[in-house]
């Protein structure tokens, strides 16, 4: 008899546990990535192994996830964190023969001294849960 009401109460506890927690605040927001290539000449990918929720086409069918007024052919990746928080991906891009990475474009600003074919980018609360991350290609000297 002792231990039936005792798990009832320790499964009443983790009951109201968890309901203040969803109370307080634990909820999850999304983070979004979005990825495209200017100008063609090569590709954008993710690099990270970590697991993201959703991948979509910004003009699909889902066309409400982006509503930054993204090209046709990028992709938002989307992944789960906490109120004011942030998140970071690695994107890897690949340039065709006769090309290299000219610059990546962060949220519109040009990322100063990265040429090279990486860029981990890191979405805030601050950014509004959004990045936009750009890649350009140039013909190789």
């Amino acid at each position: 008899m002792f231990k039936n009401k005792t798990i009832k109460l320790f499964l009443t506890l983790g009951v109201i546990l968890f309901s203040l927690i969803g109370a307080i605040g634990c909820t999850d927001y999304g983070y979004y990535f979005h990825y495209d290539v200017e100008g063609g000449n090569g590709e954008i990918k993710i690099h990270d192994t970590i697991s993201t929720s959703r991948i979509y086409r910004c003009r699909d069918e889902n066309s409400r996830v982006c509503e930054l007024g993204c090209s046709n052919s990028s992709r938002v990746a989307i992944l789960s964190g906490g109120k004011k928080g942030s998140r970071t991906m690695t994107f890897v891009a690949t340039p065709d023969d006769g090309y290299i990475v000219k610059e990546w474009i962060f949220n519109g600003k040009i990322v100063d001294g990265n040429k090279t074919n990486s860029f981990v980018a890191k979405v805030t609360s601050e950014d509004g849960y959004n990045g936009v991350i750009i890649v350009r290609f140039e013909l190789e000297k």
